[in-house]
């Protein structure tokens, strides 16, 4: 039983890829979360909230997405 040098993993192996979602920050009723818009998931310190609040959190975002659409 002699000691052979491993051979280095390359078939199987990828390289994970990493893409940036967009995430963006949205203030809503004094507490910080996170919008996903693109998934349409809400987070709040990275921990998915409730879908009925993310219902709440995402008519507000939208809300204030065309008020901002329309001053400019």
């Amino acid at each position: 039983m002699g000691n052979k040098p491993r051979k280095a993993a390359t078939k199987g192996t990828r390289k994970a890829s990493r893409k940036s979602h967009g995430m963006i920050d949205f203030h809503y009723g004094d507490v910080s979360y996170q919008i996903d818009p693109t998934r349409r998931k809400v987070y709040r310190h990275w921990v998915e909230v409730e879908t009925a609040k993310t219902f709440l959190i995402m008519g507000a975002y939208n809300h204030s997405m065309a008020q901002t659409k329309k001053a400019v």
